[in-house]
């Protein structure tokens, strides 16, 4: 499925996606990735996504001034982030948003085009 926005100019919105992937600057993902700027990390395992270790790890690495809103897709159904990960983020006044994976894809888009920096961990089964 295509999507598509007016003066669509940053190559790092998400594109299209279908079935288990999504596109970004012509590059095609399958199963999972951690979004954030010009970052595309892929994720090969679930557990591995939405992981205390994998969210500390991102989290660390990265830095609070370098986004601004947490997005969690978890495929085709909502579902819980684990609590370390949930305590973390409230703890730290950072918005977060967890939903089902297409209504991530959009959104991301949105938040993207709003100047907002976004980390994102997206389940892509759909």
């Amino acid at each position: 499925m295509q999507i598509e926005f007016e003066n669509l100019s940053n190559e790092y919105f998400i594109s299209s996606y279908g079935k288990n992937y999504i596109v970004i600057n012509e590059k095609k993902y399958f199963d999972r990735v951690i979004l954030l700027n010009s970052n595309v990390d892929e994720c090969k395992s679930i557990k591995d996504l939405f992981s205390e270790k994998t969210f500390q790890y991102k989290i660390k690495k990265i830095g609070n001034e370098d986004y601004n809103f947490i997005l969690f897709g978890t495929g085709k159904i909502t579902k819980n982030i684990p609590l370390k990960a949930k305590e973390f983020v409230i703890e730290n006044n950072i918005p977060y948003e967890t939903m089902k994976s297409i209504s991530a894809f959009k959104t991301y888009n949105i938040l993207l085009s709003q100047g907002k920096k976004i980390l994102a961990f997206l389940e892509l089964e759909t």
